[in-house]
């Protein structure tokens, strides 16, 4: 795209925009990159049966943390973004609303624990309750809002690398040291408070935001959160309870094998936050008769660059799943490669459907993620009843993308619908064009040693992007 085409899709400061998405860019990255540097040495170090100990607590708190963090966070950054006069008093509302929605996960919690294997565990119930630490913190990294609204996402890029950074150095000690379950969820809670003490450090002293408590503001962004959260709570539903009944109906290990992989969806929309982060305050500010044309731009190109970052990833790990899965995770977790490319679909349609729900909270229809998310949850949830007992890991992953494949057909036609923008498929059906090149390349080349053959896939792709025209009807 062209310099003065980004000036008129993105507003006049464009160098702003980019240099916000570089940020954020280098945050998701390095953030995704020390994530999953911890991921894997944690599966590494515990083994299937431990790991699923481990993941039994983590696959549950992730799940009310990821309801919180898509109930408030998107929503809030909306608000500042179109009342930034009122920026304390929307930090207060989302800071307290967290705290809430913090407690009622806590109480979930208690159920779970008390009332499944956990309990039934020696030594895991003590553990439990050190883990159960992680969620309040989780409530206070709210500021990141303000950064992101107020386009200063190089605040966020700080201290997110440094307490991930302190998170993984701590990890690696344990390991060095054998440490045992419980001390990895404190070094957690540890790391989240320190990400606590920095944003709020940034946001009261670097930005002088004062936040102020308002009633009336605290319970509009109840009322504009509660769909985000319906909705959240069953993305994060489809993201976690397979894990869980995997573990509970399989056992610990059995958990271990398929939770390794089927944590790869949720890691994986790391990647296209780099781009839907920044886009988001810009998409609020275009939504409008007068911006009519800017909004369908940034939309478009929102989607081609998501769907373009998504192509060389899913291609290598559908084409090579067992040395996708040997090489991050080791030989005791191979037996689960085969149930990896089932996911990958799904990491498609999650993909896809973030980069339209990302446009459509812009546009204000949030509210619509209800009855979207509904049908998901209920379809995934139904399959995994039916199937995990009939089909293991097979089972859990057919449930996982069929709940994923609905959400982005649906949410683009109520955009469309009730809004009037669409997307052209042109610049889509030249990324798959490269993609299939790609996968021709990554076979050829799967002789080789496997990071050879993706590295050479992926430079194929990018010569592919580069050759094919990418002339848009304007």
């Amino acid at each position: 795209m062209s310099f003065s085409n980004l000036r008129k899709n993105m507003g006049e400061r464009p160098l702003l925009v980019l240099g916000n998405i570089a940020a954020i860019g280098v945050t998701r990255v390095g953030g995704a990159l020390i994530d999953g540097i911890t991921y894997i040495l944690v599966a590494r170090y515990f083994g299937p049966t431990d790991y699923g100990h481990y993941l039994s607590l983590l696959a549950f708190l992730n799940l009310v943390d990821l309801t919180a963090d898509m109930t408030v966070t998107d929503i809030t950054v909306r608000e500042i973004s179109k009342d930034p006069e009122r920026t304390g008093t929307w930090l207060a509302s989302g800071t307290i609303l967290r705290l809430l929605l913090a407690g009622v996960g806590f109480l979930a919690y208690l159920v779970y624990v008390y009332h499944g294997q956990i309990a039934r565990t020696p030594g895991l119930l003590t553990t439990a309750w050190i883990a159960s630490l992680v969620l309040p913190v989780g409530a206070l990294r709210m500021p990141i809002a303000v950064f992101r609204a107020q386009m200063k996402m190089h605040l966020e890029l700080a201290v997110v690398l440094a307490t991930r950074l302190v998170n993984l150095a701590m990890f690696i000690a344990l390991m060095y040291y054998h440490g045992q379950l419980y001390q990895f969820f404190l070094a957690t809670f540890i790391s989240r408070i320190l990400l606590a003490v920095l944003v709020w450090g940034a946001v009261l002293v670097w930005l002088r935001v004062r936040p102020r408590f308002s009633f009336d503001t605290l319970r509009s962004l109840v009322r504009e959160s509660f769909p985000m959260g319906l909705a959240g709570f069953f993305v994060a539903v489809q993201l976690k309870v397979d894990i869980l009944m995997v573990a509970s109906i399989s056992g610990a290990a059995a958990g271990g094998l398929y939770g390794v992989v089927a944590q790869l969806p949720e890691y994986s929309l790391l990647i296209p936050s780099i781009v839907t982060t920044p886009l988001l305050p810009i998409l609020s500010k275009s939504f409008g008769e007068a911006l009519r044309e800017r909004f369908q731009h940034v939309y478009q190109n929102l989607f081609d660059g998501v769907m373009a970052l998504l192509m060389p990833i899913a291609i290598v790990a559908l084409v090579m799943p067992r040395e996708t899965v040997t090489l991050l995770f080791g030989k005791r977790f191979a037996e689960a490669a085969p149930v990896l490319p089932l996911l990958v679909l799904s990491i498609v349609f999650m993909w896809v459907s973030h980069a339209v729900a990302i446009a459509a909270v812009a546009a204000g229809l949030q509210r619509s993620f209800i009855w979207i998310q509904s049908i998901c949850v209920a379809a995934y949830l139904l399959l995994n009843w039916i199937l995990i007992p009939l089909w293991g890991f097979w089972g859990a992953a057919t449930a996982r993308l069929a709940g994923t494949m609905i959400a982005p057909f649906l949410t683009y036609y109520v955009l469309k619908n009730q809004r009037g923008f669409t997307l052209e498929t042109r610049t889509l059906r030249r990324t798959i064009l490269a993609g299939l090149v790609m996968a021709g390349a990554v076979l050829f080349f799967s002789r080789y040693p496997f990071l050879f053959a993706g590295t050479a896939g992926t430079l194929v792709y990018g010569a592919m992007l580069w050759v094919i025209p990418t002339r848009r009807a304007e």
